[in-house]
């Protein structure tokens, strides 16, 4: 678009600070959030109320990824598959220990389903992001992890950490020898994406621009290729529409899983 582009990093709250100074940010189309599924879809589901609306205190412009969740042990762990995992558990019940975000994150939500799914009875271990909690699962502190794809990614091709899963109905075209959570929990399905939004009353006009750039951009042989080897699958929606549409979609779904996963909200 001929324009410079600056990254803000505003961590913190599992992403709902940087989400909130957008909200508030003016409505000229020079700010905008690369939304995340955890804090607009699964998040609010997870908590009795949120500093903003998830949806319609912004603007959304497009989807510009998707990518599946995959659940990492230790290279050096004795298990070799997610029923290795589960039988151990049955063994000694309060064990196996997962790693997450804490409560209101995605890798929290997934693991308690995937422990109520198979009935058995894990331990929660929360940090305050993936690298610390990478670092104890490659230790051996903590049993397993899920997260999102990319972030582990490096270390599962580099025989560190092994990959059990991926929460996609499909295997991943980036790990085809991993088999879906699915074929132990069936009907399970947990996909993560990244998109684009704007401040709310972002006028039409540039909102309507910014799709179309996302559009262009998303057909570019180099930008797909460099996602797809950082685990990553480009996509795009038609129009601002379609991706608010798919937005109330799939923060209903997150919701039929918080209640399936019978998950108490949090203050």
């Amino acid at each position: 678009m001929g324009q410079s582009v600056v990254v803000e990093n505003r961590p913190g709250a599992t992403g709902q600070i940087g989400s909130q100074s957008v909200a508030r940010a003016p409505a000229d189309g020079y700010t905008l959030l690369l939304m995340s599924a955890t804090v607009h879809t699964v998040s609010p589901n997870l908590q009795k109320s949120m500093p903003f609306d998830p949806i319609d205190d912004f603007t959304p412009i497009s989807q510009v990824v998707s990518f599946p969740y995959v659940m990492v042990v230790s290279a050096a762990s004795p298990y070799k598959s997610v029923a290795d995992l589960v039988a151990a558990a049955r063994r000694e019940p309060g064990k196996i220990s997962y790693a997450s975000f804490g409560i209101g994150s995605a890798p929290y939500l997934i693991s308690e389903y995937f422990a109520m799914s198979t009935g058995i009875k894990l331990l929660h271990v929360p940090y305050k992001g993936a690298a610390p909690a990478i670092t104890d699962v490659l230790g051996g502190q903590v049993t397993f992890f899920i997260d999102s794809l990319p972030s582990p990614l490096a270390q599962i091709r580099g025989e560190r950490l092994r990959a059990l899963s991926v929460t996609t109905p499909q295997r991943s075209p980036t790990l085809p020898d991993v088999p879906p959570l699915s074929e132990t929990i069936p009907g399970f399905e947990a996909i993560a994406w990244l998109g684009i939004a704007a401040p709310p009353h972002t006028p039409a006009e540039i909102v309507d621009k910014l799709n179309q750039a996302i559009k262009e951009m998303s057909q570019e042989p180099e930008y797909d290729a460099k996602l797809r080897a950082a685990g990553l699958v480009p996509v795009f929606s038609q129009s601002p529409a379609q991706f608010r549409a798919w937005l109330v979609a799939q923060k209903q779904y997150w919701g039929d899983f918080v209640r399936k996963a019978r998950i108490p909200l949090a203050d």
